[in-house]
């Protein structure tokens, strides 16, 4: 009994051992295509952050002074935020599949603060 009991579960043990590598598979093509999509979203965010600053560098050039101390207010707050878009994108560059769960939580947050802010912040520029 023991002797058949072994050779079925050696009978199932390859075919197990193969699901459990394709899960294991696919949770890394999941966490990976994860990170690419974040960082997509991430890079886009920085992208428009950086058009922004620029905006506000050739308005400085031609502000009048009652305007330019609020523009290099903003410029500065700006890239404070694509500062914490940068620190995000390279933590998940270097982010293991075990640390995951946590850098994704953390660059989530951050991509939803930077969101609110800059969009406060395009506010003021279009008000100056």
């Amino acid at each position: 009994m023991v002797a058949a009991a072994s050779l079925t579960f050696y009978r199932c043990s390859p075919s197990t051992e193969q699901k459990v590598d394709e899960a294991g598979e696919s949770i890394k093509k999941d966490i990976q295509k994860e990170k690419e999509d974040l960082g997509k979203d991430l890079r886009a965010l920085r992208d428009d952050i950086d058009v922004r600053l620029d905006k506000i560098s050739k308005e400085l050039q031609t502000a009048q002074s009652n305007s330019i101390k609020q523009l290099e207010e903003t410029k500065t707050d700006l890239m404070v935020q694509r500062d914490k878009i940068e620190k995000e994108l390279n933590e998940i560059d270097k982010s293991a599949d075990d640390t995951w769960e946590e850098i994704r939580f953390r660059a989530r947050k951050t991509a939803d603060e930077v969101k609110v802010d800059f969009q406060r912040l395009a506010a003021r520029i279009d008000s100056v």
